[in-house]
């Protein structure tokens, strides 16, 4: 039999993602040695319908490593990450690598919460799919700890991996001239509100103009994921698809009609492609589905304010008249109404600055231009 050593002392038996040693090391807060350990009778099964695991009875050995003399501020830290995806450390007892019996805790979900499915779960498929955007979502994660529980931090856990994909995207964007980002000098970042958005204060220096470095200077940034836009358009027919919907923006800037007729939008999933947001949006908001898309931009919307970057389309579908009715999804409390508008109708408004949104003031043009050739290729 183990010794039983006090909660506080016992050494942790990882399973899952936090194998990951950047992603242990983000969310503990310290680097720490892995052991090979393993639970007997025992299997790490991936989640129905998610990319983290659950351990279940069954098979012959659930593998993972001992993680010991851990601080209590790790241990918090971990307790609270977990804690915001519904585990939380319970008493196993593990074979260590050299065959003895270790009393340790795990990180397991409540029975019943997570349903396992039949495959196993592999930490280097995860690593590969999912490992670099959960490392740098981590970080925002981990600023919550203290501030918010851990179940309103998981919560708000799907935002922060699309804005980790966006910066993942950034970073991977080939240089387009100018200074380079090594020219700036990250002095102190500061997240005071992390939600659907995040607030970002940032102390820094940059190398100006006449290759001097400016002095420390305070800038502050709202981060949003990326986003795909796409105006539906029928050749044959020759018409377009706009939705209209409540908007906060013109709403607080004091607008007398808050809302907005915009094309189809919405943010980026983590793991998804721009293409593959702009098909699934115009499926959830107005019931269409497009033979193709054209690539208009991938651009800022305003790049002194936000993070947020507007990959544009215009999409190829078949818009008759018996379109479905309103979209959105409810459990995001959306209320879209689409309607159809032919092509006479949306340039004379389009020249006559009717539209009050660039992104679809920008594609209509676009439109404009390259109208006849998808009509010749209908």
């Amino acid at each position: 039999m183990a010794e039983t050593p006090a909660d506080g002392t016992r050494p942790v038996f990882l399973f899952g993602t936090l194998l990951h040693h950047p992603l242990f090391e983000a969310v503990a807060g310290e680097a720490a040695t892995f052991q090979p350990a393993r639970l007997p009778r025992h299997r790490v099964a991936r989640v129905a319908g998610q990319d983290f695991p659950v351990m279940v009875a069954g098979g012959a050995a659930a593998y993972g490593a001992l993680v010991a003399d851990l601080s209590p501020r790790a241990r918090a830290r971990l307790d609270y990450y977990e804690a915001a995806f519904g585990y939380h450390p319970a008493k196993i007892e593990v074979i260590n690598a050299t065959e003895r019996p270790v009393a340790a805790l795990a990180y397991l979900p409540a029975p019943g919460l997570w349903q396992a499915a039949p495959e196993d779960w592999s930490l280097g498929t995860w690593i590969a799919d999912h490992g670099a955007r959960t490392c740098e979502a981590a970080a925002e994660a981990m600023a919550l700890h203290g501030r918010v529980p851990a179940p309103v931090m998981g919560k708000r856990h799907a935002q922060m991996l699309a804005r980790a994909d966006s910066r993942l995207r950034g970073a991977a964007t080939p240089p387009a001239g100018g200074p380079p980002r090594e020219a700036v000098t990250l002095l102190d970042l500061r997240r005071p509100y992390i939600n659907f958005f995040a607030a970002e204060e940032l102390d820094l220096q940059f190398r100006r103009f006449d290759g001097q470095m400016s002095t420390p200077v305070e800038r502050a940034v709202w981060c949003a994921g990326d986003a795909a836009l796409v105006l539906p358009y029928d050749p044959r027919r020759d018409r377009v698809l706009l939705v209209d919907q409540f908007r906060v923006g013109p709403y607080r800037r004091g607008d007398p009609s808050p809302w907005i007729s915009e094309p189809v939008a919405g943010r980026i999933d983590p793991g998804e492609t721009a293409e593959e947001a702009a098909r699934r949006e115009a499926a959830e908001e107005a019931g269409v589905a497009f033979r193709a898309l054209e690539c208009i931009t991938a651009s800022y919307a305003s790049p002194g304010t936000t993070t947020e970057h507007f990959h544009i389309f215009v999409g190829i579908a078949d818009l008759p008249d018996d379109l479905p009715g309103p979209g959105g999804k409810a459990d995001e409390d959306e209320d879209i109404r689409s309607h159809l508008m032919d092509w006479a109708d949306f340039d004379a408004r389009l020249v006559a600055g009717g539209f009050r949104l660039v992104p679809l003031e920008l594609a209509g043009h676009w439109l404009a231009r390259n109208r006849d050739r998808l009509r010749a290729s209908a």
